[in-house]
């Protein structure tokens, strides 16, 4: 974990590096002494002072953070991204080896078994001798319905996991999702898994054979799809035929 000296240096570098000076940054809520202190390691911004100390510098804070962390994605989604571009090209041998890896990680053991369970259902999909504990369902099911305040780690999960959950919960988590739908949209980056999402829900639910409750999906996806998004609008409509046809 980043320290108070190394962000306050790396805050000061950034600034200057922005030309801006610190009594522009300095404003009602944030002293240009407490800046300075913060700069030279001398003490910790509090939290909305450390926005006020972002947005002086005219940056939003995932920019701030995407620099910090050295112009790369979070592991956990460089993690997703992984697994998901693996799974594309059915490469089951490199899963095996990333199932290996994440096992040996060291990181929580809940955030290791969460994400071994999306390697296995990858797997699985390829693979349907692969077996599936069902303990591991009922574990991925209950941390999903446990989550009031999901993240794009929450989405990620929901989405790579759909197969795994039982009728009920993936109509109930499914609808429930939509109620949060408009919080993800703030972000770019959840608003783009959104989309994929929403289409992975359709999709599942045509498997299931529970076709009056697309609709529902293809409403919310249609607000935030743009002309841009030429993949999404394909297969939606390729939905859309099948759930006709």
């Amino acid at each position: 974990m980043i320290d108070k000296m190394e962000l306050g240096e790396f805050y000061r570098e950034l600034r200057i590096a922005r030309g801006v000076k610190q009594n522009e940054v300095a404003c009602e809520g944030l002293t240009a002494s407490q800046l300075s202190k913060f700069e030279l390691g001398q003490s910790m911004l509090s939290a909305d002072k450390l926005f006020l100390a972002i947005e002086g510098i005219n940056m939003t804070f995932a920019e701030f953070a995407y620099k910090l962390n050295s112009y790369q994605e979070s592991q956990h989604i460089q993690l997703g991204h992984q697994i998901v571009d693996l799974f594309v090209r059915q490469d089951k041998d490199s899963l095996e080896d990333l199932l290996n890896k994440v096992q040996e990680k060291v990181s929580s053991q809940q955030y290791i078994r969460l994400n071994k369970i999306v390697i296995q259902n990858a797997l699985h999909s390829l693979d349907s001798s692969y077996i599936l504990k069902e303990e591991d369902k009922q574990f991925i099911t209950a941390y999903l319905f446990a989550i009031d305040s999901w993240t794009w780690f929450e989405l990620y999960l929901f989405f790579n996991t759909m197969p795994l959950l039982s009728d009920q919960d993936l109509l109930f988590l499914s609808t429930a999702l939509l109620e949060k739908s408009q919080e993800f949209q703030q972000l770019m980056q959840n608003k783009l898994y959104l989309k994929k999402g929403l289409l992975n829900v359709i999709s599942e639910l045509l498997e299931r054979g529970y076709y009056r409750y697309v609709p529902l999906f293809e409403i919310e996806l249609e607000k935030i799809l743009t002309v841009y998004d030429i993949f999404e609008n394909i297969l939606l409509k390729f939905l859309r035929e099948i759930c006709i046809f």
